[in-house]
């Protein structure tokens, strides 16, 4: 029965490849927004286990996404390296970096900046920033940093006007909230100033945290941001986008289930005379259902198919851009079962429709 079901998706090739982009089209673009979301947590779950332990201070009124330039005295520094409860005080300055995008880059002190990065993460190519770096016009920069598949060892990048070179490049997959690191020195005396953008702080006892970071705030009158606090801002946003791919999840489905459903009606339609001879000779309600359903679940399958190849096109173009997205194994079933589902549930209908033709009637039929 699939060889006669085959056979007879041949019969209109238009009309059933027209479905069959339809349903790839829908999963082509799910699979794309789920990549992006599921990247995105994956990015949230690390950085939160990353920062566990660590206060992120800021002028009042600001943010890690608001804060640029010097704001903040450098004596704020050592009011909190004697601070009751700080082990570790890191004072970064922090500029955007103007490449079309909302790409963010901190200096920060030269022996810092392994604690900055985090014991997890390894450099993939060349070396980390180290304290003979001080004053120097070198950076190292995150998968998060845009083109970061084509930039090289030794290439520069231009910050204020100022050629960077890069001297270490960071292990796909790991993440921060920043893009690249440079020393501090050097991007303050670009800027001719001494202030910073904000201070990472490390507690001594993590299950203190939050009741350091409310006092913090209280006695010097900054902003202050746990790692809670920071994952719960992103959780929010991955939130917003996991909503807009249930929507165009939901859109898509709908677009691909008309196609279906309108594709095997007219096939109903069309062979009704063929159906009243298969029944005419034997064949059950139960036999013609399954044929019709077999003809949905292979336009389906095709659809998913082409769907999963585009959507790997997409993904890859994307992570030129977004590194975070890939396709695993759960995209590539969720695909399949996206497109064969739907196919099913929009030919249910007409399958029964093409069950319940009169044979009498049907072969009268013109």
């Amino acid at each position: 029965m699939i060889d006669f079901a085959l056979k007879n998706l041949f019969r209109n090739k238009t009309r059933n490849a027209l479905t069959v982009l339809g349903i790839a089209v829908g999963v082509a673009l799910l699979l794309s927004l789920v990549s992006i979301s599921e990247g995105m947590n994956k990015i949230i779950s690390d950085f939160g286990e990353e920062m566990v332990g660590t206060i992120t201070i800021f002028p009042e009124g600001k943010s890690m996404f608001t804060s640029e330039g010097g704001q903040l005295s450098k004596d704020l520094v050592d009011d909190l390296e004697n601070f009751n409860g700080v082990d570790v005080v890191i004072p970064y300055y922090g500029t955007f970096l103007g490449m079309g995008t909302y790409t963010y880059g901190i200096g920060v002190p030269v022996d810092k900046v392994s604690m900055v990065v985090g014991e997890k993460i390894k450099i993939k190519e060349g070396r980390m920033i180290d304290e003979g770096d001080k004053d120097e016009r070198v950076a190292i920069i995150y998968p998060t940093y845009p083109n970061y598949k084509n930039i090289n060892i030794g290439d520069k990048i231009s910050i204020k006007g100022k050629d960077f070179e890069i001297v270490g490049k960071l292990e796909e997959g790991s993440s921060g909230a920043v893009d690249v690191i440079f020393p501090i020195e050097t991007l303050q005396e670009i800027d001719k100033t001494d202030k910073i953008t904000g201070i990472i702080v490390r507690v001594d006892d993590i299950e203190r945290t939050e009741e350091i970071a409310d006092d913090i705030k209280s006695t010097l009158g900054v902003e202050t941001e746990t790692s809670k606090d920071l994952v719960r801002k992103f959780s929010d946003m991955t939130s917003q986008i996991g909503l807009m791919t249930f929507v165009i999840g939901c859109i898509a489905a709908l677009i691909g289930g008309i196609g279906i459903a309108n594709t095997m009606l007219m096939s109903v339609s069309e062979r009704r005379k063929e159906i009243g001879i298969m029944k005419a000779i034997g064949a059950t309600k139960n036999m013609v259902l399954k044929q019709f359903l077999q003809e949905a679940i292979i336009l389906g399958l095709i659809g998913g198919l082409i769907g999963i190849t585009l959507s790997l096109l997409g993904i890859y173009m994307l992570s030129f851009t977004i590194p975070f997205v890939t396709m695993t194994l759960n995209l590539i079933l969720i695909g399949i079962f996206f497109s064969v589902g739907i196919s099913v549930i929009f030919s249910i209908y007409p399958a029964y429709v093409a069950a319940k033709v009169d044979p009498i009637i049907a072969l009268r039929y013109e």
